[in-house]
Formats: structure tokens, sequence, C-alpha cells
């Protein structure tokens, strides 16, 4: 009993607070009163009691849940009922504790509000005055970088016009005092200088008048005299022409000529000397822009492109646009790859009327000589082969026309340095657009690139390698239009054999070339059976390879063709693999071997270099149709050929030897097949 009263008096004490808490005056308008309430009260302070009265309802709600759970009785009922009216008047407390916080949070945003107007009227007048003070910045810079007309004029410095100029404008008294009038002087003894200069400039064009209508008048008596002059020359055409002898074609290259650079000069004397010594089928030419040639001869010694420049950015001048770097070097690149205006070409005639036209160029910076080639072809030649395309291309056809002269690097070792320095790339990458710096070219031209000598022009060397370098190019020529022939031939299955090499060959030969087409160097990289080729150096990238298909019944043979840069001085390779029931090579088959030793060495008729590799495919042809039909020789009756594959050959001997060699060696008198 004594806890339960000790409990009633604490809940009279809190009823009697928050009679107290809750009072106000009767006559006070209540919005107004809890609008000051809000003002006045600590936040902290109403949060305190809010914590309380929670804490204090939940005691409560506690209390009344257990005395319903221990049972009834009055003096329980009576509590319950002293705490129900204890809650809620807690609950009104709680109540006015939300009024009294909304009012807080409702004046928060009032205030905030009209403090936020204000910031942003003050914001909106300091954009304004920032404003009004950069337009002012702009007025005093407009100001300051006002130029006026005479400020342009480069007036004779103060020393030089109290020296020079009259008293009457100097005025020393005045002027050395007085830094306006000064300038003003000044502009005045400009003004006058100009004057007399204006005066003198006058005298000077009438002077010129005078005397360029002296020179019209002796010019129109020189042009009296060239129609003469011409008439004279046009007279002797006639006889020019009777005599052979293109004199006015010959005097116009001759004074064209002397505009040349030194190398190409000596390449023009030596082919026009070699042309009415040796060889009447060849041509000589200058070509190019004579005007830009004159130009650059009349020059005085060229001045290094790279001092030039530095000495030309030393110069004090005050207006002058400075080029960027990239610019710079851009034009230095360009530069570098400048020929010179004029340049020869030599026209080739060869046997089959077809002509071979070189041109060669000099490049000034890289001081080499590139060559550009055209081929005009006869329209006797055959039609054109697919798998051949690039045997008359400009980057083959001239290709190794010496041992080890591709064309597609320069023969000038400091050519490397120069690219180098310019960020560019390798000398073969611009090979397409100046030409191919060829070993002979460079010969031809005098030009030896050697540390002693400088690359300086010899006369001697141009004309030792005249006579052979034409004789190589014009067997270049003929070889590879021959070779073109026999390709464009066996994609039509037939082989090119010429009248006095068929004597050597059998009437009949039934193997016939079912396709013949391009091939690589990795394509033949990946054959098992030709690895020992390449290691031997027979097969290098250089090479040109393609890929023959034989076909007899059911028989098929393919042939692996590799044919060098050099082609005809080096012998195509023949490599042979053969498809019958299964699949044989040299490395597996003795036969097979013999073949390709007798096609790439014995073949009938290896002298003659334009049909050299229609002689070796003939072979082939035959080398199969005895391979074939000695087949099964020497076996039983079950095992003695195929039936398909009739024999139509004589041998005295089919096989010999452990090996089994088979009869390849033809006998053209005999008609009989015999072993090596």
């Amino acid at each position: 009993m004594s806890s339960g009263s000790g409990q009633i008096s604490i809940k009279k004490r809190k009823k009697a607070q928050d009679e107290k808490y809750l009072q106000t005056d009767s006559g006070e308008d209540p919005f107004k009163w809890e609008d000051e309430q809000a003002a006045q009260r600590d936040s902290s302070s109403d949060a305190e009691i809010h914590m309380d009265t929670c804490h204090e309802i939940r005691r409560l709600l506690a209390e009344m849940r257990y005395l319903r759970q221990s049972g009834q009785t009055p003096t329980s009922q009576e509590t319950i009922d002293e705490d129900k009216i204890q809650v809620s008047l807690l609950s009104i407390i709680l109540k006015k504790l939300n009024r009294l916080g909304q009012n807080r949070c409702r004046n928060a945003r009032d205030s905030t509000t009209e403090a936020k107007a204000k910031v942003d009227s003050l914001h909106l007048q300091l954009q304004n005055l920032l404003y009004e003070l950069m337009h002012l910045h702009k007025e005093i810079d407009k100001c300051l970088q006002f130029r006026s007309a005479d400020e342009e004029i480069s007036l004779v410095p103060v020393e030089e016009f109290y020296r020079e100029a009259p008293a009457e404008i100097a005025r020393p008294a005045v002027t050395e005092t007085d830094g306006h009038q000064q300038y003003l002087a000044r502009l005045e003894w400009e003004r006058e200088q100009r004057r007399r200069l204006a005066e003198t400039c006058k005298e000077i064009k009438t002077t010129r008048e005078k005397t360029a209508a002296d020179i019209g008048l002796k010019q129109e008596q020189l042009d009296s005299l060239l129609p003469r002059l011409k008439a004279i020359l046009k007279a002797t055409q006639p006889v020019q022409e009777s005599l052979g002898l293109p004199l006015d074609q010959l005097r116009q290259q001759q004074d064209t000529a002397r505009f040349l650079p030194r190398p190409l000069y000596i390449l023009y004397v030596q082919a026009d000397a070699y042309r009415e010594a040796c060889d009447d089928k060849l041509a000589v030419a200058v070509e190019g822009v004579l005007e830009e040639a004159r130009s650059l001869h009349e020059e005085a010694d060229a001045v290094d492109d790279e001092s030039a420049e530095s000495e030309q950015e030393d110069m004090p001048t005050e207006k002058r646009h400075r080029k960027s770097k990239t610019q710079k070097l851009e034009t230095k690149q360009r530069k570098l790859f400048a020929c010179h205006p004029l340049f020869v070409t030599l026209s080739i005639k060869c046997r089959d009327d077809s002509v071979l036209h070189l041109s060669f160029y000099y490049y000034l910076r890289l001081r080499i000589v590139a060559v550009k080639m055209t081929l005009d072809l006869d329209a006797s030649v055959g039609a054109s082969t697919v798998a051949g395309s690039d045997l008359l291309s400009k980057a083959s056809l001239l290709a190794y026309l010496f041992p080890g002269d591709h064309g597609s690097d320069t023969p000038n070792p400091s050519n490397h340095y120069q690219l180098s320095k310019l960020r560019m790339n390798d000398f073969s990458s611009y090979t397409g657009e100046i030409g191919r710096a060829y070993g002979w070219a460079q010969r031809l031209c005098g030009l030896r690139f050697l540390e002693r000598d400088h690359g300086k022009p010899a006369t001697a060397m141009s004309a030792s390698h005249m006579a052979e370098t034409v004789k190589a190019l014009r067997k270049r020529v003929q070889a590879r239009l021959a070779l073109q022939t026999q390709m464009a031939a066996f994609e039509r299955g037939t082989v090119p054999v010429t009248a006095d090499i068929s004597k050597l060959f059998p009437a009949k030969i039934v193997s016939r070339i079912t396709t013949w087409k391009s091939s690589t160097y990795e394509d033949f990289v990946a054959l098992p059976y030709t690895a020992a080729h390449v290691e031997l150096g027979f097969a290098t990238k250089q090479d040109t390879y393609f890929i023959a298909t034989v076909e007899r019944n059911t028989a098929r043979m393919t042939a692996q063709l590799v044919l060098s840069p050099d082609y005809p001085k080096r012998t195509p390779l023949v490599i042979v693999s053969v498809f019958w029931n299964y699949e044989r090579n040299a490395t597996t088959d003795e036969n097979v071997k013999a073949i390709e030793i007798e096609v790439n060495m014995h073949f009938p008729g290896s002298r003659s270099h334009d049909f050299l590799l229609a002689n070796q495919m003939q072979t082939l042809l035959l080398c199969f149709d005895v391979y074939l039909e000695t087949a099964g020789a020497g076996a039983g009756a079950e095992t003695s050929g195929p039936a398909e594959i009739v024999k139509e050959k004589i041998f005295l001997r089919v096989l010999r030897g452990r090996s089994r060699a088979k009869p390849f060696k033809y006998n053209p008198v005999l008609g009989l097949y015999f072993h090596r």
C-alpha cells in the first residue's frame, strides 16, 4: 500500500504541474498567445518536456495494462480511471508542443524567405555593378589600345632630325622642351621629305619612260629580224630531212640540256653518244619546265635551307608572320623531295616494237637519281595473263636487273639521317611517288656514294655502264613479254614450244595442264616437302610463285614453280607432288625426285631463254606420261599398271637398279626412252 500511495502522490504533483503549464489568460487570443510562446520558449526545453511526457504516457499505459491483467478491484479501477485522465492531459500537452513546433517552423520559413529575398536583391545589385565595371574596363582597354595613323610612321631619330631639318621646321627653342611640339615638328619634316621623294620619283619615272621608248624602238628592229631568221631556218628544213639531220630539234635539245643538273647532263651526253654510235633504237630526250630550270640555273650558289631560315629568324622584322613548328616541319619535308624541273627520258625499243620509257629525275636535297618507267606494248603482243599480271608492273619489271638492286632503298647513306631528322618514314614508303633509286641508274648518271668521293658525278663510270645497262634493260623487257605470253598459254592449257624445240619432244604428249595460278611465299613454305629448298636459299620472299596442275585421267600432279626476279638468268625451280591413289613427293618417291632433276637440270633447249619456262613445262608433261605408263612395271600381272593409262611409248628397259629408276630421258632421233 505504501508504494501505491507514493505513486498516487507523484501523479497528483504531476497533474498540478500540468495544470499550471496549461493555464492561460482567458481574455487573451490563444493563437497570438501560442505565437508568443513559440517565440519566447526554448526549443530544447520543449524537446525535453516532449520526451518526459512521452515517457510518462508509456509508463501510465503500462501501469493500466498491468492492473487490467492482475484482476478487477475497486482500487485498481479507480487507479485506471485516474491514469486515463492523466494520459488525456498529457496528450493535450503533446498537441500543444506540436503546435508550438509548427509555429516555430513557419516562423523559420518566413524568416528564411525574407533573408533569401534580401540576399537575391543584394546579389542582383552586385551583378549589375560587376557588369558596369566590366563595361568600364572594356572602354578603358579600347582607349588604351587606340592607335593613331601617325604611330605607324617610322620617323627619323631625334638627333638626325635636329641635324638635318631646317630651323623653321625644327624650332629647337620650342621643341626641345615640349615633347608634343617636337613630335609635330618631326611629322612635318617627314611630310617634307616624302614630298621631295615623290618629286624625285616622278622625275625617275619620266626618265624610265623615255628609256623604255628607246628600248621599244630597238626591240622592234630586232623583232623584224626574227621572221627573217625563221624563214631561213624553215627553208633549210627540207635539206635537213633529206640528209637525216634534225638540226633544229637537236639544237633545242642541246640548249635545254645546258640547264640540266650535272648527273642528268652526264646521262644525257653518254646516252646520246651511245645512241649515235651503237644503238639507233634508243631515243634520248630532255623534258620538263625550261623556265623554272633557267631561273634555278641563274641563281647564285645555293644557300642551305636551314641556315637561310635561321638567318631570317635573326633579322629584326617588326611585322612578320611566324610559322609554327609543325608548319616548318611540313615545309622542310616537302622541300626534301624537291626534284629538278628538267628530267631525261630514255626510250628503248625492243624487238617486238614494244617501247620502254625510263624517266630519270634528280632530287636536289637527296642528291640521288630516281627512275619512273612506263611500257608501251605493241598490238602484236599476246593476251595478258591473270596469274602473271604483276610481271610487267612498275615494281617488278626492273627489280633485280643487277644482283641485289631492287630500287626500294636509297643508295645515299645520308638520306637515312635526313629522313630521320624530319620524322619521316623509311625511303621505301615514298618510291611510288618519287620513283625507284636503282643502283644502275646512279651509275649511268655517274654517281658513286663512297666515303672518299662524296657522291660526285664521274663521267667515265657512266660511259662504262651505259652499254651494259641498255642491253640488260632490253633483255629484261623481252624476257618478261615472253614470260607473259607463256603464262597466258598455260592458263589456256597449252604449252607454247617453239618449232626448233618441239623437235626434241615426242609428237604426242597425253598429259595436260588443267590449272595455272599464282601463289605466295607463305603457301610455298607451308608445304612439308619444300623445307629443304627454303633452307638452302633456293626460294626467298623476293621470288614469284605459281602453281600448275597437270592431269591424265584420274592421276594428278601439282607443280610448285619458283621464279627469281632475274629470270631467265636463273632457271625456275619446279617442285612436284603426285596424287594417284596416295600422295607422293621427292621425299617419299625416288622417281618423283628424278622428275624434279629432269625438269630442273636436263630439260631440252636450255639455251632458249625466251621460252625457258615453256621447255620446262613440256618436259614435266613428258615425264608425267613416262611415270604413269611405267607404273606397276616389274610386278605381277595383277599390279602391272592401271588399265586407264594406255601404253603409248617404247621403253628398252622400264626399270633399272635398286631404286627402280624410270627412263625419263627421251632420244628424239630414235624415239626411245633411256635412263640417265
